[in-house]
């Protein structure tokens, strides 16, 4: 009868756990990223015409939603979408849109645009995301 201890089969078991280990350790690492990008993008804030203005030096070139009302006599057709003013409390600044603006997009109508001011320093919007606001009253044909 041999007494003497074996010593092979735990080098095995760590060897197993070890990739295991390791792929864990890379999900969760993956998962902690896409949780911080969706945190990040999810993190946009909205800003009414004038106070965007008043605060254009420090939102910079940083992402952010608009919110007013489309201002007479401005809308005009671009190459790429749409160019146009908002206006909020007697405040307007013009608006470079790419893409196509939807349907119910006219003069003073209440738009939401997504998107962030121009790099030049001007007070130009330039969007990529537009929602038009509609009253919820309905009439028939």
């Amino acid at each position: 009868m041999e007494l003497t201890p074996r010593t092979s089969e735990a080098p095995r078991r760590r060897r197993r756990r070890l990739p295991a280990l390791l792929l864990l350790a890379v999900v969760l690492v993956g998962g902690g990223f896409l949780v911080f990008q969706a945190l990040g993008s999810a993190s946009t804030f909205y800003r009414n015409v004038d106070e965007a203005v008043a605060q254009r030096s420090s939102l910079g070139t940083t992402r952010f939603r608009l919110q007013g009302t489309v201002a007479p006599c401005t809308i005009a057709r671009t190459g790429d979408g749409v160019a146009f003013g908002v206006t909020y409390n007697g405040v307007e600044i013009p608006v470079r849109h790419v893409g196509d603006p939807p349907e119910m997009f006219k003069e003073n109508e209440a738009v939401l645009l997504e998107g962030h001011f121009a790099a030049d320093g001007s007070t130009t919007f330039d969007s990529d995301l537009m929602i038009v606001k509609h009253s919820e009253v309905y009439k028939a044909a």
